[in-house]
């Protein structure tokens, strides 16, 4: 046996008090004086044995009662018995995501408590127990067991993490290191925030599952989530808008400073007040740079709760080029040359039988101007195309092989080609809801000039079409069609671009209508990647035989994985990307493309499991609730490792001998 408050047992020595008080009687004796003593002699002889023997036994229970309680103070413990299922190996999560480098009143972060908690424990362990530390980081020196001393030295090297894993994956990658023929304890740090865990049942069954949960009252946090623009191009010397989403957590409205910096330069800096539990949208302005075209930006605030969603990078490039591909037979038709003459586009004109498939992969639109016919393996690279989510403008006129368009067209699930009709119709409607529209109208009106056709092909409706009208005759046929087909779209123009035919070409909407179509998937544009276990980008035209370097100049470099997957060239950063921040895209040391990396807002949202919740997450199963205060694991947690706690004992029988006590003095009458 074992104590844990040891010095209390100088309180033993108070012991002497009532040994003292029972051999030295300091009663007064009263004289009585009697005509004779001779029968007071004969019981006092008779009753003294007796007398002296029940005054030892009350001595001997008092001094038993003082002790035992004295005993109790002193926290006394046995080891417990060694069992053929236990080891001398225990285990540390110290969990060491964005969410525990909250500070408390004294700046002092939980992560700090919880290596510190972790550390006091291990000290008390005996030289030849083997620990285990685990963070979210997952390391290769996380899976080996090593002496008290040994990991008290890794725990010192815990840092705050990205990563952030759920209780459910350490607990079982904590057994699978272990030896499953024994029973192992895991002692657990952590705030338990919500987000890093799941209201799944945890079943553990090998486990002594120790519990240290960590809390900070103050739960108020800021934080930017994330950007964007509302129209996908960006141009040198010219105005942009940028939305920030900025949300706050906390219970209490506040009042936040904002700043925005562009290419290291300060552009604009706003006091934004942000109500409780709520997130708002706010518009930073500023101009493009004349003379440079990698722009790197960052938004940042000012607040101390957690800092790592203080700042949102972003990055992108005022020379990028849309590409744009058209087949034709012979001639080009004029309109789409004058359209795509601006320098926004890249434009890549093949004749039918000189077709760069590569390339026509990398394009954001594609364009079919009155192709006689459809071959068989441009079908099936067209097919490939929309697969992956191309988009592909087709003009028809009345000289097309029919029948190659519709077997084309049965394929990708669109309406087949009728007839040619001749004529002049008049388009009656417009779809404004159409994404072909997008900020081409700030209103709809109720009478607008459309275009008119004089020849336009009429269509059989196929079942399986799924097809989004944008321009109607009268008579309901289709002048200008959208179908879905897989991730792609199909935009089909049933008459040419023949001034003869329609006037399409000439209308105001033409040109909004081929823009559009081109920029729809540029909508999408990320200005900034999340830091995940793998992260995958498909932005860059890059070939795999390609020397590709991510960097970040005097912090960071490495050479990303490149793969081909559907016609795509990917580049695989795994999860080599250490922090956030705007790094470069080095492409055979020549080209450069801005890349910026964000850490993922998940942990902003400062919502925590109580006791309760955990208990439920492990379905009343074993688990022990470390006595925490302020963070701070008490002594007798410190030390009960394979010990069994004996002061209840100690207490309950000072009270049986108490009791015992009351009962001879009053049978005694003493």
């Amino acid at each position: 046996m074992d104590f844990l408050n040891s010095s209390i047992l100088y309180y033993l020595l108070l012991l002497a008090i009532p040994i003292i008080i029972h051999l030295f009687n300091f009663r007064r004796h009263k004289k009585i004086y009697f005509s004779t003593i001779f029968f007071l002699k004969k019981i006092k002889k008779d009753n003294k044995a007796k007398y002296q023997l029940r005054r030892w036994i009350i001595l001997l229970n008092r001094i038993c009662a003082i002790s035992l309680i004295i005993l109790a103070f002193a926290l006394p413990y046995i080891k417990k018995s060694n069992n053929i299922n236990t080891t001398n190996k225990t285990g540390f999560y110290i969990d060491n995501s964005f969410s525990m480098n909250k500070v408390d009143n004294k700046k002092i972060q939980l992560i700090e408590y919880a290596k510190n908690n972790a550390i006091e424990i291990i000290s008390e362990l005996n030289d030849d127990h083997q620990v285990l530390i685990m963070t979210n980081d997952f390391q290769k020196n996380h899976q080996k067991w090593y002496s008290p001393t040994k990991a008290i030295e890794l725990i010192d090297e815990i840092q705050i993490s990205q990563n952030s894993k759920k209780l459910e994956t350490v607990i079982n990658r904590y057994n699978n290191i272990i030896d499953t023929l024994y029973l192992n304890k895991l002692y657990i740090f952590s705030d338990f925030q919500i987000k890093s865990n799941t209201n799944n049942v945890i079943y553990n069954k090998y486990t002594d599952l120790k519990i240290g949960l960590l809390n900070i009252e103050d739960n108020n946090n800021i934080s930017i989530d994330s950007c964007y623009f509302t129209t996908p191009i960006r141009k040198k010397n010219e105005m942009e808008t940028l939305t920030v989403k900025i949300s706050n957590h906390g219970s209490e409205s506040r009042v936040v400073k904002a700043k925005l910096s562009i290419n290291q330069q300060q552009m604009s800096i706003h006091n934004i007040e942000i109500p409780s539990l709520s997130t708002i949208s706010k518009n930073f302005h500023y101009v493009n740079p004349v003379n440079i075209d990698t722009i790197k930006g960052v938004i940042e605030i000012d607040d101390s709760s957690i800092e790592f969603d203080n700042k949102l990078y972003f990055s992108y490039s005022t020379n990028k080029k849309v590409e744009v591909s058209v087949i034709h037979d012979q001639n080009i038709s004029p309109p789409l040359l004058n359209i795509f003459s601006d320098s926004l586009f890249d434009f890549y004109p093949y004749t039918i039988n000189q077709i760069d498939y590569k390339k026509l992969y990398n394009s954001k639109l594609i364009i079919i101007d009155q192709l006689s016919e459809i071959s068989n393996i441009l079908s099936k690279n067209l097919i490939e195309y929309l697969n992956n989510g191309g988009n592909i403008f087709m003009f028809l006129n009345n000289q097309i092989n029919i029948n190659s368009y519709n077997s084309f067209f049965e394929i990708i699930n669109i309406d087949s080609i009728d007839q040619w009709k001749v004529g002049k119709s008049q388009v009656e409607y417009i779809n404004y809801q159409n994404r072909i529209f997008t900020n081409v109208f700030n209103k709809e009106k109720e009478r607008i000039n459309l275009p008119y056709a004089n020849g336009y092909f009429s269509m059989k409706k196929n079942n399986k079409s799924q097809i989004r009208k944008i321009f109607n005759f009268l008579n309901n046929d289709s002048f200008l069609s959208e179908y879905i087909y897989q991730k792609g779209r199909v935009y089909l123009c049933n008459s040419d671009l023949n001034t003869d035919n329609n006037n399409l070409s000439n209308h105001g909407l033409f040109i909004p209508c081929i823009y559009n179509a081109a920029l729809i998937n540029l909508q999408k544009k990320n200005l900034y990647y999340t830091i995940q276990n793998e992260t995958i980008i498909e932005e860059f035209n890059i070939n795999k035989s390609d020397i590709v370097h991510l960097r970040k100049e005097g912090a960071f470099d490495m050479t990303p994985l490149i793969m081909n997957l559907n016609q795509k060239t990917l580049v695989n950063f795994q999860d080599k990307i250490p922090f956030d921040g705007n790094y470069n895209l080095i492409i055979n040391q020549t080209k450069k493309s801005p890349i910026a990396f964000n850490y993922n807002r998940s942990e902003s949202s400062l919502i925590f499991l109580d006791k309760k919740d955990i208990i439920n997450m492990f379905h009343y199963q074993n688990i022990e609730f470390l006595k925490i205060e302020n963070n701070i694991v008490s002594e007798k947690s410190k030390k009960n490792q394979d010990t069994q706690q004996l002061e209840y004992f100690f207490i309950i029988s000072a009270i049986i001998l108490l009791i015992i006590e009351l009962i001879l003095l009053r049978i005694w009458k003493m």
